[in-house]
């Protein structure tokens, strides 16, 4: 099991509120996810969750669309971010635990394993360092159209900057962020992951929901 993470936010406040249904049906939302982190949770709540799947869409009730979440997500697809932010919640609900440490585990196991499968090619490397700055490439390629930068990088640190990130659901951004950090270093031997958020910052809107930008710092020991 990775260990989990020392998490400072400098006084950020999470939020974990999925769009509305009514002006952004299921698949309709403006803010996307890649298929793989849908095959994760569903395959999850399969293997994992008393009742499977069944049982989590139950937990979502009256916001689950069945017809969205009984098609056969493709790893490579995208799809509405929302109703995945909404299997997580009723997930961690089910586990009597918080959402954001709920994502964080689950994007762990994701940084560890995808590194090593559908990522490999571009994030390929030897140490956490050589890793650590590439990383955002994954993120750019989980959460279109939100983005991630690398500013500075060096042996045990890492600073970046995530972008375009929705304010109502930017706990989910910065949760997978460090979960996914926490695997593909952890894989490579990371110690001790420290990770720093500074206070968000307005990034404009799309689809009149605000954005933020948020700048962050990772440190660990090899």
């Amino acid at each position: 099991m990775v260990p989990p993470a020392d998490v400072q936010t400098s006084g950020q406040k999470w939020r974990y509120e999925p769009l509305d249904p009514a002006p952004f049906p299921a698949g309709q939302g403006p803010f996307q996810s890649r298929g793989l982190a849908y095959v994760h949770i569903l395959s999850y709540a399969d293997a994992r969750l008393p009742g499977g799947r069944a049982a989590l869409l139950a937990r979502v009730g009256a916001n689950a669309d069945s017809k969205f979440y009984e098609q056969i997500f493709l790893v490579t697809g995208v799809y509405d971010v929302s109703p995945l932010l909404r299997l997580f919640i009723a997930a961690a609900d089910l586990n009597k635990t918080e959402v954001g440490a709920f994502i964080q585990r689950r994007a762990a196991r994701s940084g560890a394993s995808d590194t090593e499968g559908i990522w490999k090619p571009a994030l390929h490397g030897r140490t956490p360092s050589e890793v650590a700055s590439r990383l955002n490439f994954a993120f750019a390629r989980y959460y279109p159209p939100c983005g991630a930068e690398s500013l500075a990088a060096d042996r045990g640190f890492f600073e970046g900057e995530l972008h375009g990130i929705p304010a109502c659901m930017n706990g989910l951004y910065a949760d997978s962020t460090v979960g996914f950090y926490q695997g593909a270093l952890g894989r490579l031997g990371a110690r001790d992951l420290r990770v720093e958020f500074d206070r968000a910052r307005p990034d404009g809107s799309n689809a009149g929901i605000p954005l933020e930008r948020i700048r962050f710092r990772t440190r660990w020991n090899e």
